[in-house]
């Protein structure tokens, strides 16, 4: 089973995690409650999106960036999506097959680390949050540039390790874990950079910035709930982090206000292998 280890503290089996998309739309219940912009907006206007193109999206998930974008995107389009869940796929491709700009959309359910795609057959290759979840993140960098075209671009989406801080040490005080956002510890953003400057001639990094007044404990709690430790705590444990998650707002007077950071890193003129 694939696993993606957080320091040595816990680990998240990728294919039990997003078997459905129930965890992740739980998540994401917090970002539509409190957020003030459209990340998946923001994204686009900094991809780089042409008509006609082909266009790889390695973890594509349930497909939402595209029906947020799908009065906007150029016509033509030929979209391959990628991921190791066949039901985010199967969500997806319905998503994708509904929309106008959408030429052509096709479905693998493999790992990053092995792509099926042809050699320089890829205008635009998106991975968004999702380079936490590799087994091998060299080889699927690798991979990511062997099916770009010369001219293509690569873009990345992380969390920054300033994301959602307030709720993440509320995390730690009840588990063994960093007081940070637990994908930045699995994939530092400093390392992702670092290894695309292996492989691109062009790099530029772009910063989503918002600002969450959080109000409600239970879709916190339901938030840290979703994923490991907490998806496993005892009935103890879901007390202290209830108990924890009041304090905090009580300290705060009712409102948390915390965070959200996003890097986009493009990367472009991939390096001769």
């Amino acid at each position: 089973m694939p696993i993606a280890k957080i320091g040595s503290l816990m680990s998240v089996d990728v294919t039990q995690q997003y078997k459905t998309s129930s965890n992740l739309r739980t998540r994401a219940n917090l970002h539509r409650r409190y957020a003030n912009k459209n990340w998946f907006e923001w994204a686009y206007k900094h991809m780089g999106f042409r008509e006609n193109s082909k266009i790889a999206d390695i973890g594509c998930g349930t497909g939402w960036f595209w029906t947020a974008n799908q009065h906007v995107l150029p016509n033509g389009l030929d979209v391959s999506l990628l991921d190791q869940s066949a039901q985010m796929v199967a969500e997806a491709k319905g998503t994708l097959e509904a929309l106008s700009a959408v030429q052509r959309v096709s479905g693998y359910v493999e790992k990053a680390e092995a792509i099926p795609f042809e050699d320089a057959s890829c205008d635009m290759v998106m991975a968004m949050h999702m380079v936490y979840h590799l087994s091998d993140p060299d080889k699927a960098m690798d991979e990511m540039q062997r099916i770009l075209k010369p001219d293509g671009r690569l873009v990345i989406s992380l969390n920054s390790t300033s994301n959602l801080k307030q709720i993440y040490e509320i995390n730690s005080r009840v588990f063994d874990v960093a007081p940070v956002d637990p994908s930045t510890v699995i994939a530092p953003p400093a390392d992702v950079a670092g290894q695309l400057q292996q492989r691109f001639n062009s790099i530029t990094l772009l910063t989503y910035k918002d600002i969450y007044e959080i109000d409600d404990a239970e879709t916190v709690f339901a938030t840290l709930t979703s994923y490991p430790p907490g998806n496993e705590a005892t009935e103890a444990q879901q007390t202290q982090l209830r108990a924890e998650i009041s304090k905090s707002l009580e300290e705060h007077h009712g409102v948390m206000s915390s965070p959200h950071e996003v890097l986009l890193l493009v990367a472009q003129e991939p390096k001769a292998v």
